[in-house]
């Protein structure tokens, strides 16, 4: 850090006498009137900590000085050379003027070290840590760095409008298939991917809004089995609400009506919900299947070889949410087991898309074989749901649209499903405003240029 005080007539002549003397990169660091003229303050490699003390050496100095109605001789002579005298003998001047001001500027016991070393912060690690933190949450900081963000916010919008706009114009086909697929639900990222692969045809558009429903129905990724016909052990896993208990109910109905009574049973490890007990024994009595209850993992254990001699085995476990820190003993509970159990993740169509591309990310840490889709009777878009199985290749097994037991529940078709999200949509006349439409347009201008 070098810092010089230099003295000038007016503010013109100091700038002057600071650009000559330090360069044009020095800062000023302060300029007040004194007798006689102005001055200044300038450094190279500004610092807060250093400007501080040496304001403070400057009013001292003027103080000692220059007495109230006492113009000092000294600083009279100061400024007098300094405004006669050419740039290098100015620059010769400075430097003695500065080492004695620089003595009164209180610092911090160092070891001597070169002046260049002077600012160097390892002597002090904690007060530099302290005053980066104070510096970085300063108010004004904070507002400056908001209203950027809305400035960046704003600016997007605006430039996705134009972007939006522009495509309108050039390919009206393309734009449209992008508004219809946006109000199906699906993610902007989807949108533009299947835009890209059939959008850019000559055709009319209802034959391009065919070839785009095909093209998401050929990619659905799908369980096509039916895949508890053949037994096993199967655990449906899923947050609280989206209907696992019923959709067990309705998996046991269905099997016991194809192969006996005698041939499934159902478990339960809701430790936490006496009703959950109840319901499912409950349907265990209309059913005339056996029911059993485990808490942990050695009653798991214990019920799986009680039940041993049953072909099927649902296994109810407790509903959660995705955040509950309690997620990993149930999934524990399951993959340390000792029998091969099939986990199939239930997922309520009724929840936004970010909220099942988090329920998803959450339950990836048992292995899922697949996963069940409910409440498609009381959903108002699909789309979230088609997008989360494409991104995560997480295949359906089952969907299920109703209250009813065992009628309610259906093997999955990639275009049963993809059609009933359309007919959704229509149902629910979800017609996209430009703004939502500015607004995931410029989500697919990010992904194109993340």
């Amino acid at each position: 850090m070098k810092i010089k005080r230099f003295f000038a007539k007016d503010m013109r002549t100091g700038i002057r006498q600071v650009r000559e003397a330090l360069g044009a990169d020095a800062v000023i660091l302060s300029n007040q009137k004194v007798v006689g003229g102005i001055e200044i303050v300038a450094a190279i490699d500004y610092d807060e900590a250093l400007l501080a003390a040496e304001e403070s050496a400057t009013r001292t100095s003027l103080l000692d000085t220059a007495p109230a109605g006492e113009p000092s001789t000294d600083l009279l002579s100061e400024d007098s050379v300094s405004l006669s005298q050419p740039a290098s003998a100015r620059q010769a001047y400075v430097a003695p003027v500065e080492a004695p001001r620089d003595s009164e500027i209180p610092r911090p016991q160092m070891p001597a070290e070169p002046p260049a070393e002077i600012p160097r912060r390892e002597a002090a690690p904690g007060a530099g840590a302290e005053a980066a933190v104070e510096w970085s949450q300063d108010p004004t900081l904070q507002q400056m760095k908001n209203e950027l963000k809305d400035l960046r916010g704003l600016l997007e919008q605006q430039l996705s409008s134009l972007a939006w706009s522009e495509l309108s114009h050039r390919n009206p086909r393309q734009a449209k298939l992008i508004r219809c697929l946006l109000e199906l639900g699906l993610s902007p990222a989807l949108c533009q991917q299947v835009a890209d692969e059939v959008g850019n045809g000559h055709e009319d558009f209802d034959n391009v809004w065919r070839h785009a429903l095909a093209w998401l129905a050929s990619r659905l990724p799908l369980d096509t089995a039916d895949s508890l016909d053949g037994g096993g052990v199967v655990a449906l896993v899923g947050a609280t609400g989206v209907g696992k208990t019923t959709t067990i109910a309705k998996l046991a109905a269905r099997y016991a009506l194809r192969h006996g009574r005698d041939k499934v049973a159902l478990i339960t490890t809701d430790g936490y919900r006496i009703a959950a007990h109840e319901q499912l024994r409950t349907y265990g009595r209309i059913l005339n299947i056996p029911v059993r209850i485990a808490n942990t993992r050695e009653e798991l254990s214990e019920a799986l070889k009680l039940l041993a001699d049953k072909e099927l085995i649902l296994i109810d476990t407790a509903g959660m949410s995705q955040r509950d820190v309690r997620l990993s003993e149930q999934f524990s509970m399951i993959s340390d087991s000792a029998a091969a159990i099939r986990t199939y993740l239930v997922l309520s169509t009724t929840t936004h898309r970010a909220g099942l591309r988090e329920v998803v990310n959450a339950f990836k840490e048992v292995r899922l074989d697949g996963c069940i889709l409910t409440k498609l009777d009381e959903t108002t878009s699909l789309g979230g749901a088609i997008a989360t199985l494409m991104e995560n290749k997480l295949p359906v097994a089952y969907m299920s649209d109703g209250q009813r037991v065992p009628e309610d529940i259906h093997i999955a078709r990639a275009h049963t499903l993809v059609n009933r999200a359309v007919l959704v949509a229509q149902q629910t006349s979800q017609a996209l405003e430009r703004e939502s439409l500015n607004l995931a347009f410029s989500g697919m201008v990010a992904n194109a240029h993340g």
